[in-house]
């Protein structure tokens, strides 16, 4: 969802991509990241003022679509305060409760009794244009490092005066906030306000502050959503997202508890994907919802889903964080696991059904081969998927390791359970083949026969205590000391999974820095995690040179021999495409298609992209 045209407002990519929530199930829809005050809160580009006239519209429309699929709309209402971007102040300084140079050398300034007045005021003004825009609540966002957080926090209100000092100061303008948007709305108007229930970071305020704050606004608003973490501090905005490292319903506790002091009702968030801990979580707390964010980007439609009891058909969120990253990345949504994310327009405009139904062979039964033979089978296609091993999943075997990887396995045996109850024929123990070609004689060929690992030209690489990365967990590892060649994504979650297995492990990697091939918020993730492995070391800027009987080699930038203790060696060090297959395969067929790392060696969301990119060219 990219959701902005070229002027900066809503499109129809945005419409589209809240509609579906919607359409989806969702009881109300929130439109996030609204910003009260563009002139002095933005704190990024993808945002967008409700104090702007000009926006006016996209809220409407946004409203509209919205209410178009079922759903109640509500917006959230943000002030980014001293993280407000300096790009956007036109010289000036951000302004927050109290002055400080933050980490990266920009100087916040202390808001004066006039701005805090004007701040609250503009919260006041944007909770009535929501709903005069035809919104059915309004969220105040006091939580995640933003700006009313930013009193509350011991972490950034320094101050001495009525704003600052005790809780019940430091309050103050949480609930200077609540009584003006009140008196903007009416009594009659729903008002949510989100919390940081902790923010789980040394120094910071915990459950105890927590449920103090929703002790203070009980009554004053109609619903208390609950969530954890501020943006101030990079691993507890982590934890604010929680990734494959947490557990489900990571933060639930915190509005579990808080839910026993209000009698307001109380929304929990975060890492909620799984039904029955869902069902159970509510009927054991008492907790009045759940807000749904990655898992609605994964499968817009899993609260119908659930209604409908057709659980098999989820489409399970893998909470890789990457919708996340490539929006801090590129200001554009994308799933790894759902293609259509970011092109929802497609599902309400669908592209014409196929002219005519094709015989469509897939080669190679990983994601993306898997993918693509899903999306041929629901286009009406007769699919043949062969697959050159015993089984399907391609790369992703390596989430039978468990651990960690238990969302990815959740993912990949949810794709095979779906194409074995589909019509795709699937013929495993078959490489795709001239004589199989003209046997199944088909109109299209999908070649998605992915990658090998590559193996480091050095003196030992062939030797028998060395395993691929890609076969790791299918050996039984002798002896302690392990060294994975190899920092990048995969040999650093490798590395990870053999330190939380027992084994003492040293990865080793080329450049200067680890996993730069992962998206931010895995890797903010990631490299806490390895961490606090009291087993587990990384090293950086060293190349490997010699792999030995008892130890690997390296050279540091000064060429200088470093040697490292390794009863076993992990080869994690990148893949090759297997372009000489795809040139085999690609003159047997008119139409051919190239999918995932058979072209270029990339990521699984990628792989998926590919295929839905193919499937919907077929036919036309």
């Amino acid at each position: 969802m990219s959701g902005f045209d070229s002027n900066g407002y809503y499109n129809e990519e945005a419409y589209n991509y809240f509609r579906m929530k919607a359409v989806g199930g969702a009881a109300m829809v929130i439109v996030g990241e609204v910003m009260v005050d563009l002139e002095n809160g933005r704190s990024h580009p993808v945002q967008i003022g409700i104090d702007d006239p000009a926006a006016a519209i996209g809220f409407i429309n946004l409203a509209n679509a919205i209410h178009s699929g079922g759903a109640a709309a509500s917006v959230e209402l943000d002030h980014g305060g001293c993280l407000s971007g300096l790009e956007f102040l036109n010289g000036r300084n951000a302004k927050g409760p109290s002055s400080f140079v933050d980490e990266w050398g920009d100087t916040c300034e202390e808001m004066t009794e006039e701005d805090i007045y004007h701040a609250a005021d503009m919260y006041a003004q944007g909770a009535a244009r929501a709903k005069e825009y035809g919104f059915d609540m309004v969220m105040i966002h006091g939580g995640h490092g933003w700006l009313i957080h930013q009193f509350l926090s011991p972490l950034t209100n320094f101050r001495t005066d009525k704003w600052g000092g005790s809780l019940e100061n430091r309050m103050r303008f949480l609930l200077l906030v609540i009584e003006k948007v009140r008196a903007a709305v009416g009594p009659n108007f729903p008002i949510d306000i989100r919390i940081s229930g902790s923010e789980r970071v040394e120094g910071g305020y915990g459950l105890e502050t927590g449920i103090e704050i929703a002790k203070a606004i009980d009554g004053k608003v109609d619903m208390i959503h609950v969530s954890a973490g501020t943006q101030q501090v990079p691993y507890s905005a982590v934890l604010m997202h929680p990734g494959v490292f947490q557990k489900p319903g990571e933060n639930s506790n915190l509005a579990a508890e808080i839910k026993k002091h209000v009698k307001t009702p109380v929304c929990t968030v975060g890492a909620f994907s799984e039904p029955e801990f869902m069902e159970q979580y509510m009927e054991e707390t008492g907790v009045d919802c759940i807000a749904m964010g990655r898992q609605l980007i994964a499968d817009p439609f899993f609260p119908k889903k659930l209604m409908r009891n057709q659980l098999e058909d989820i489409r399970p969120c893998i909470r890789c964080t990457e919708c996340l990253s490539s929006l801090i990345r590129s200001q554009r949504i994308a799933c790894t696991v759902n293609p259509l994310i970011g092109r929802e327009s497609e599902y309400f405009h669908p592209l014409p059904q196929p002219m005519w139904h094709r015989k469509v062979l897939v080669a190679g039964g990983g994601p993306g081969g898997m993918e693509a033979a899903l999306r041929a089978d629901q286009m009406g296609h007769e699919v043949l998927l062969c697959e050159a091993t015993g089984r399907l999943g391609g790369a992703l075997k390596f989430a039978d390791a468990g651990g960690f990887k238990s969302l990815m396995r959740e993912y990949r045996d949810s794709q095979i359970d779906k194409l074995e109850r589909s019509d795709v024929k699937i013929r495993l123990n078959t490489p795709v083949t001239r004589e199989v070609v003209e046997r199944f004689e088909p109109d299209v060929l999908i070649c998605a026969v992915g990658a090998d690992p590559l193996r480091l030209p050095i003196p030992g690489a062939d030797g028998e205590n060395v395993v691929m990365g890609t076969d790791l967990f299918g050996h039984e590892l002798p002896g302690k000391n392990v060294v994975v060649i190899g920092g990048g994504l995969v040999g650093c979650e490798e590395g990870l999974q053999l330190a939380q297995k027992g084994f003492h492990v040293t990865v080793i990697e080329m450049q200067s820095e680890l996993a730069p091939d992962c998206g931010r918020m895995h890797r903010l993730n990631l490299l806490h995690e390895l961490e606090e492995q009291e087993h587990l070391t990384t090293e950086t800027g060293l190349r490997c040179s010699a792999i030995k009987a008892d130890c690997v080699t390296a050279l540091d930038a000064d060429g200088q021999e470093r040697s490292f203790p390794a009863d076993w060696v992990v080869m994690a060090a990148g893949m090759r495409a297997r372009k000489n297959t795809v040139e085999e395969l690609r003159p047997l067929v008119r139409e051919f298609y190239v999918v995932g790392d058979c072209g270029t060696p990339r990521t699984v969301m990628a792989a998926v992209r590919d295929a839905y990119n193919a499937v919907i060219d077929l036919g036309q």
